[in-house]
């Protein structure tokens, strides 16, 4: 218990104690993992499939994997320096999204009162008690709704897609817009509450003010240059790439903006 009693967090939520935490749960999941694999190379031997096939799907699926994988990495550097490293590897190990994972610690570090830019070292035992067991139980919608409701959408949106297959496509990509608008929405709306004098919100942000929105840019941009390369012949091999590039260039375009913000 004394770890969590510092009055720097940042040793606490970096403790011994969650590394332990992390590893078991890091484990377990392998564990679970390798099971799964077993068993399904096992039932397609015994389906006839052939085993040099099953080998090279397993070889150019750990393959695609593991590079694209990088997004995930670039996400848990951003964690660190809010949660701390054990906490950000638990939680990118397991059931959720980088992008969740972050509106849901910062949501939670806001209720509890701390700023926006609240780090690791603005931290106490009851509010990374409570980041924690927000960003751990509100995951847990989408695995419930799943299974009580999941084969009850999909045949809904089946008899939607059958009819005109162009709502279909409407409404997923209306899900995931309304996803991104809310991300933004925030800085959007602050930017424009200072609209009213640009001046002195230039002057006392620069460029890093509009950090949030340039990196959207820049990622937007990355996305779609990735997405018209991949559609060749001889790049098709870059769709599965799309996403850590984005990223990847979208953080660089942040620290250099901000950078350029402070100067």
């Amino acid at each position: 218990m004394q770890y969590f009693l510092a009055a720097d967090f940042s040793g606490s939520a970096n403790s011994l104690f969650m590394y332990i935490l992390g590893i078991g749960i890091f484990l377990f999941i392998c564990i679970i993992s390798l099971r799964f694999l077993i068993h399904a190379y096992r039932e397609g031997l015994a389906r006839g499939m052939d085993k040099k096939t099953m080998n090279r799907v397993i070889r150019s699926s750990a393959l695609f994997s593991l590079v694209p994988s990088a997004a995930i990495l670039v996400g848990l550097v951003t964690m660190v320096g809010k949660l701390g490293a054990p906490l950000s590897w638990i939680r990118l190990s397991v059931i959720g999204a980088v992008h969740y994972e972050l509106l849901a610690a910062q949501s939670a570090g806001v209720a509890a009162g701390l700023k926006d830019t609240f780090g690791v070292v603005d931290l106490n035992a009851s509010t990374f008690a409570s980041i924690a067991v927000v960003m751990t139980i509100c995951i847990l919608a989408g695995p419930i709704f799943n299974f009580f409701f999941l084969k009850r959408y999909m045949g809904r949106l089946s008899v939607v897609s059958q009819k005109d297959n162009r709502w279909g496509r409407i409404l997923v990509s209306s899900m995931f817009i309304g996803m991104v608008v809310k991300f933004m929405c925030d800085t959007l709306l602050s930017m424009r509450e200072s609209s009213i004098d640009s001046t002195a919100y230039f002057a006392k942000n620069g460029f890093s003010g509009y950090v949030p929105v340039l990196v959207m840019l820049v990622s937007l941009l990355s996305m779609f240059v990735c997405d018209r390369l991949s559609k060749k012949e001889k790049l098709k091999w870059l769709d599965g790439f799309s996403l850590p590039v984005s990223m990847i260039l979208g953080m660089t375009a942040a620290v250099l903006i901000a950078q350029g913000g402070t100067v």
